[in-house]
C-alpha cells in the first residue's frame, strides 16, 4: 500500500501530539507530587530531564522513521520505472549470448563433422 504524502504528514503529527499529550500529563503529575515532600521531589529535577530527553528522543526517531518509509516509497517508484529498461537490456544480454552459444555449437559440429587429415 502506498501512503500518500497527506497520510505521511498525519502519520507523523499525530504520535507527536499524543506524546505531547502524554508529556503535559506527566508532568501536571509529578508537579502535583512534588509539594508532598515524597521521592518525587528530591528527584523533581531528574524526571524533568528524563521525561524531556524522552519526549524529544522520540520526536526525532518518528521522524525519522516517517521520513525513511517516504524515501523507501521514492525509491520503490523510481525502481520499477527503471525495471523495463533494466529488463530489457538484459533480455538482449541473453539473446545475443544465446546467438554466441549456437554459433558455438555449429562451429564445433562443423569440425567433427570433417574427416580428420
Amino acid at each position: 500500500m502506498r501512503l500518500s504524502k497527506n497520510n505521511l504528514l498525519v502519520i507523523g503529527i499525530i504520535p507527536i501530539f499524543v506524546g505531547l499529550i502524554i508529556f503535559y500529563n506527566f508532568i501536571a503529575a509529578i508537579n502535583i507530587l512534588r509539594p508532598l515532600g515524597m521521592t518525587t521531589a528530591i528527584v523533581y529535577y531528574q524526571l524533568l530531564g528524563i521525561s524531556t530527553a524522552l519526549f524529544l528522543g522520540a520526536v526525532i526517531y518518528w521522524g525519522i522513521l516517517v521520513y525513511y518509509i517516504y524515501m523507501i516509497q521514492e525509491n520503490e517508484v523510481f525502481i520499477q520505472d527503471n525495471f523495463t529498461e533494466l529488463a530489457g537490456s538484459g533480455t538482449a544480454h541473453l539473446q545475443s549470448a544465446k546467438k554466441l552459444i549456437s554459433q558455438l555449437l555449429q562451429d564445433i559440429k562443423s569440425t567433427e563433422l570433417r574427416p580428420h587429415q
